[in-house]
């Protein structure tokens, strides 16, 4: 990229909004692309300019809240949206907040506490995700069973579009779609339909109480039959999520499987459920069983999950993700073993309860296509399918449709194309 070519991005952010020395610009890189340059945009006019500029010289553009994932970037440019990071308004009578793209996750949680409100979504990694990030990944948790999918929490935004032209849709109300939803179809397209340079976030009450409740298994099997028995009596807690030996030790130190269940809501539902819960790990065999009601002993546990969580979404490569039915996870567990052997001694493994979901730390030399191959067809015979970006493909595999893959990919780049007709923005996203 030529000397004047950066000049002209100075002449758009400022001198001092623009970063081109090698070790200033580390802290927001990751991946394996050389950009040549980090942009700091201000508001949404620079971004809109930005984009413009991008589309006339064709140079491509990554987008974060904090770091960028350079993969497919070399010659182009790295926008970080750090600077465009306040609360623009916090409506307590509609439970609405109006907040720019590049705020950290963290930080408005920590702004909704303050307003005594609530914002259930969880940041896909403490330190470094945005509330841009949050809705461009789109991903779900394990608080998803009783809030809904981060999606349905966002009801409106401002962004500037491949073409740099600004789009502002949604309002403060639930019901504001007819026809089709480009608001949520915008949500998990990993900043390939356009940059949220404003967000309309959807908030709830704050809980009256936070309760968990932690158990000590000799073995996953037993820990996820005490899951079976919780849903088959209709006891429905926040979450409830299972994590190996290994992992556990992230969260608390001790022998055995580690079982945590979250509980939010009135104080004394939230109190019977919990006796309830503690009552049927013991009846399943748990060594140790424990209700934490201590507010920091209870941050201290979600904060450790929250980390185990993180450093799970930082190694994509080596986690392998597949989902089934809760009541089916018995038999997925066995039927994974003769795949893998014993789980309790991988470097991690993840079951969240309510959503029938597992995610497996796999060991170095592992291969993974293959291993995912063997285990999409298990899930697939207790009615689910390996997730993430090996999960539409593998399943048209089991099919042997090579038409339905071809048409599915060919549909999501010829939208994205229409969106992104120079091919500018995220170049390393793979829709799939």
């Amino acid at each position: 990229m030529s000397k004047a070519m950066i000049s002209q991005l100075k002449g758009i952010v400022g001198e001092n909004n623009i970063l081109e020395s090698p070790s200033e610009m580390a802290k927001y890189l990751k991946g394996s692309g050389k950009p040549t340059a980090v942009v700091l945009p201000g508001n949404t006019a620079e971004v809109s300019a930005i984009v413009q500029w991008a589309n006339k010289q064709k140079v491509k553009i990554s987008v974060s809240g904090l770091v960028a994932d350079t993969e497919g970037l070399n010659e182009g440019i790295v926008l970080v949206m750090t600077r465009m990071n306040r609360v623009l308004e916090m409506d307590h009578e509609n439970l609405v907040a109006v907040v720019e793209s590049g705020i950290l996750h963290k930080e408005f949680l920590e702004k909704v506490v303050e307003a005594r409100l609530n914002f259930p979504p969880e940041p896909y990694d403490v330190e470094t995700s945005s509330m841009g990030g949050c809705f461009a990944i789109g991903d779900s948790d394990s608080k998803s069973f009783q809030f809904g999918p981060t999606r349905t929490f966002l009801l409106g935004f401002e962004m500037v579009l491949p073409t740099g032209e600004i789009m502002d849709i949604g309002n403060k109300c639930i019901k504001n779609v007819s026809g089709y939803d480009f608001i949520h179809f915008a949500v998990g397209s990993q900043g390939t339909m356009g940059i949220f340079t404003k967000l309309i976030v959807k908030l709830l009450p704050s809980p009256e109480a936070k309760k968990a409740v932690i158990a000590r298994f000799s073995s996953i099997h037993k820990a996820n039959a005490t899951f079976s028995t919780l849903i088959k009596r209709n006891i429905l807690p926040t979450r409830i999520n299972l994590l190996n030996t290994t992992l556990a030790q992230e969260i608390q130190p001790g022998e055995g499987q580690l079982v945590m269940v979250d509980l939010e809501g009135f104080t004394e539902s939230s109190k019977t459920m919990a006796n309830e819960i503690a009552a049927v790990m013991t009846l399943g065999g748990a060594s140790e069983v424990k209700i934490v009601e201590e507010a920091q002993e209870y941050e201290n546990l979600i904060n450790g999950w929250l980390k185990v969580r993180a450093m799970l979404n930082g190694r994509p490569e080596s986690v392998l993700e597949f989902a089934v039915g809760p009541l089916k996870m018995g038999q997925a567990l066995t039927q994974l073993e003769a795949f893998t052997g014993d789980l309790g001694s991988y470097s991690g493994v993840v079951v969240e309860g309510l959503l029938g979901y597992v995610r497996i730390a796999l060991p170095e030399g592992t291969d993974k296509e293959s291993l995912a191959v063997k285990v999409n067809k298990m899930a697939m015979s207790l009615g689910g399918n390996v997730t993430g970006l090996l999960g539409t493909r593998l399943r048209t595999e089991v099919y042997n449709d090579a038409e339905m893959w071809s048409e599915t990919t060919g549909l999501l780049n010829e939208i994205r194309r229409q969106f992104d007709p120079n091919g500018i923005l995220n170049p390393g996203v793979i829709l799939k």
